[in-house]
């Protein structure tokens, strides 16, 4: 019987160009060209990226670490070399003293701390940071490998996501302004006016079409609170939410929840202060907000709801701990993919979104002890809901799906297991929508005191702007006084005045500013070490400071000068006579065209009454909102590949059979199945995993059988490499022999497995040539080298046997297999 070859042999071999590498490594890459060249024709321009962190996965058995080290490295940047610890453990690296600072080598366990410390850190929370993958991790021939790039995208994947969160903030405070003349009525109105009742959170995972069922036998004594873009699916089964749930702040928001918009709006919204102002500035109910209303400090929003995130169903979790639920029950509230790969529950927008199998994802557990794939943004969903729930003594969560990821502090509890209590009247009076309407006064003062507080704050940031041009003058003064380095002190002990004088007088402005201008601040980090700093650095970092201050409180100044056009707007839309041209601009502008609707129903005297230009105008408003809704409600990808991302999926699945991840796979072979007739690699890709599958299941012969089904023309090394395994599985040894000598094409690391399998197939002399050919190759190859020579002692050719076990021995010296042969055959 032949054992298959271990993936990372010891065996090293010298290049005609005398260059040594890992044959296992790198196959036969740099035979025919040196390795300088190659990483020229790949790497030079890509290396020579300044300031940026460069995260090199793989070494090339050590030639690519070299060849960075032999040139100059780019200026402020940093490369890390992430290797598999077998491979580090053959390879001796020596980073120069000069080096040391700016270059490392590391294992993938190691790594992901490695790029939490600050000075590798600075690099992605300043999105300055590149991947490189070396050439034997690019061929994607090794499972090891598959691993180790998994890995470490991960790690980054990771650390990008907290950081990039940072980057996002402009979106919140833009929707946070632009919603101020809708934003009125604080949701901190229900707090706790549901003490000892029960809830349903509906999301639009999978799972919610498991209850619908149940949920609408139960309504009665349920208080229902739904994801946006669940609510046309939950008409369409004569559920109706009490409460409708909307975060998004992107724009996109209203195209994913054009469906709810259609509805009549009599369901109450509680929105987030940054939900997309399409959203907001349409809604024809009453809405309350969570959150702050104002970007800067509001006292009167202390103690609103929170808007927490990172998904809606986490805001509608604390909506509802807040209203005083007793019981919140979970429902289409999954956090990962069902077992069939479905992101969301049918009939939803997301829900024509196919699996996509060429990403990794990660893996949670469910509720029902199977593995489910879920994104990088329901992990932190996961942990999120994981550390509110924890504070919460007197609330009881439950999911009532099996097929959900498992929430510490959530249960799982079947629904016909719940006990519910009835909602009394004056209960779901206070979810009825006219409860929130206000007089046309109160708005009217509302706006008026959002315009005084826009205005001071404006005016605010015009005195906030003075100190940062002086600061910006004593920065230019101390860089021409270099030459006089005596007047610097003074001029620095200024501009520390002026920081103190920003951070005293106008600190929630300063930190409105850092917050929205995260991403032009954090220019202002260096990578270089503060001992290194000349004069001119600081004046540098100085200047690039306060032109941030400046330009961030330029463009804050001018979304409050929107904002308070917008809020006169509204005033404008209350008026007896409005300005019906300058309402159809701005609502033009916001692409808030569902405004003149709202405008009609608020004024229906007004719209009777108008000249016949504004009725035009208010029209072709209104036909511009409802255009929207004639497009096709899902997206339409027929045009594009069957299943995305085609290519990544072949590298998945190396992946999950490393690991022995038979749950994985089994999903890529359910996945992949309704499209194996119309596209030939999905069908490749298919019966590979499936062979997989079947293999890990025990069921050799079918495993076979089924890789075979793969026409060879579209086979590569991968296919080989299972058919071998399988055929010496089954000692189908001429069917192992005959793929043998097809795979040895891709690496010489088969070409001994192959000698062996021709020796025992009968065919010696074919076998000790290609035994030789491998040793010309690589002659201190010991475990080769011992084979030989048993082989040659049983062809009785015993004096080139024992010239084979000597050669081990001049190799290592102590080896017990070779003298033992010696000593066997009389050497």
């Amino acid at each position: 019987m032949l054992n298959t070859p271990s993936e990372i042999a010891k065996t090293f071999a010298i290049s005609q160009f005398n260059e040594g590498y890992l044959p296992s490594v790198n196959r036969h890459t740099f035979e025919k060209i040196d390795s300088v060249s190659l990483y020229d024709e790949k790497f030079k321009d890509a290396f020579s990226a300044v300031d940026t962190l460069h995260v090199i996965i793989g070494l090339d058995s050590g030639l690519l670490a070299n060849y960075i080290m032999e040139r100059p490295l780019a200026k402020g940047s940093k490369y890390i070399f992430v290797e598999l610890p077998e491979v580090l453990a053959l390879l001796t690296i020596d980073i120069p003293q000069a080096l040391q600072d700016d270059l490392c080598v590391t294992s993938s366990e190691r790594f992901s701390a490695l790029i939490k410390e600050r000075e590798n850190n600075i690099y992605i929370v300043k999105q300055k940071f590149k991947i490189h993958r070396a050439i034997a991790v690019a061929g994607n021939y090794l499972e090891s490998y598959c691993e180790l790039n998994a890995q470490v995208e991960t790690a980054l994947d990771h650390e990008y996501f907290e950081q990039s969160i940072g980057f996002n903030q402009k979106v919140f405070v833009r929707a946070q302004l632009d919603n101020l003349a809708e934003n009125l009525i604080p949701a901190k109105i229900l707090k706790k006016k549901f003490v000892g009742k029960s809830c349903i959170v509906l999301g639009g995972g999978p799972s919610l079409d498991n209850s619908i069922n149940w949920i609408r036998d139960n309504a009665d004594n349920l208080v229902v609170i739904a994801a946006s873009r669940v609510v046309g699916k939950l008409t369409k089964v004569n559920i109706k939410a009490d409460i409708v749930v909307s975060v998004d702040p992107q724009s996109h928001s209203f195209d994913v929840n054009k469906e709810f918009m259609q509805l009549e709006h009599d369901a109450l919204l509680i929105n987030s202060y940054h939900v997309a102002p399409q959203i907001m500035g349409q809604w024809r109910g009453a809405a309350l907000y969570t959150g702050q209303r104002l970007p800067w400090n509001n006292d009167s929003d202390e103690d609103n709801i929170k808007s927490v995130g990172p998904t809606v169903t986490n805001s509608a979790i604390e909506i509802a701990t807040e209203m005083g639920f007793k019981q919140v029950l979970l429902c289409g509230v999954d956090f990962c993919h069902s077992q069939k790969g479905v992101t969301h529950t049918q009939g939803t927008y997301g829900a024509s979104l196919g699996p996509n199998i060429g990403v990794m994802l990660e893996w949670v557990e469910t509720y029902s002890g199977e593995m489910a794939e879920t994104p990088i943004q329901l992990m932190h969903a996961i942990e999120s809901l994981q550390a509110s729930v924890a504070c919460q003594k007197n609330t009881t969560y439950i999911n009532l799906s099996q097929d959900a990821a498992k929430v510490k502090g959530v249960r799982y509890q079947a629904c016909h297991d719940i006990k519910l209590k009835p909602i009394t009247d004056k209960q779901r009076q206070m979810l009825k929508p006219e409860t929130y309407q206000i007089s046309t006064q109160e708005k009217l003062k509302c706006l008026s005191d959002t315009l005084d507080a826009l205005t001071t704050t404006q005016n605010k940031l015009l005195q906030l702007n003075v100190l940062v041009s002086e600061a910006l003058v004593l920065n230019n003064k101390i860089e021409k006084s270099q030459k006089k380095p005596q007047a610097i002190p003074a001029l620095a002990d200024k501009i520390d005045k002026i920081e103190q004088s920003i951070n005293k007088k106008f600190i929630s402005l300063a930190h409105l500013i850092k917050f929205y201008g995260y991403y032009e601040f954090s220019h202002f980090l260096s990578t270089k070490k503060k001992e290194e700093w000349s004069q001119q650095d600081v004046v540098n970092h100085t200047r690039i400071y306060y032109q941030a201050f400046k330009a961030i409180s330029a463009e804050i100044s001018a979304l409050i000068a929107s904002a308070v056009q917008r809020v006169d707007s509204r005033i404008n839309e209350y008026q007896s006579i409005s300005d019906v041209t300058a309402l159809c601009k701005q609502w033009n502008n916001d692409k808030q065209w569902g405004r003149s609707v709202l405008w009609q129903a608020k004024q229906p005297q007004q719209y009777a009454n108008l000249a016949t230009i504004e009725l035009e105008q208010i029209k072709k408003t209104q036909k511009k909102f409802y255009d929207q809704f004639i497009v096709k409600e899902f997206i339409d990808d027929t045009g594009e590949s069957i299943v995305p991302f085609i290519d990544n999926a072949f590298k998945k699945l190396q992946i999950l059979l490393h690991n022995k991840h038979l749950l994985g796979i089994s999903k890529i072979v359910e996945y992949t199945f309704p499209f194996i007739a119309t596209d030939s690699e999905v069908s490749r890709l298919y019966h590979l995993a499936l062979s997989y599958q079947l293999m890990l299941e025990e069921n050799t012969e079918v495993a076979l059988d089924i890789i075979l089904k793969i026409p060879r023309n579209l086979c590569h090394e991968a296919e080989f490499k299972q058919i071998i395994k399988l055929s010496l599985k089954l000692n189908l040894l001429e069917l192992a022999t005959e793929y043998l000598a097809k795979i040895i094409h891709y690496s010489d690391e088969y070409l001994p497995q192959y000698a062996h399998a021709l020796r025992l197939s009968d065919k010696p002399q074919e076998a000790l040539n290609i035994y030789l050919d491998y040793l010309n190759k690589y002659p201190e190859d010991i475990l080769v080298l011992l084979k030989l020579g048993i082989f040659l002692a049983e062809m009785n050719q015993i004096d080139s046997a024992k010239s084979c076990f000597q050669n081990v021995l001049n190799l290592d010296v102590k080896n017990q297999a070779a003298m033992r042969y010696l000593q066997q055959i009389g050497g």
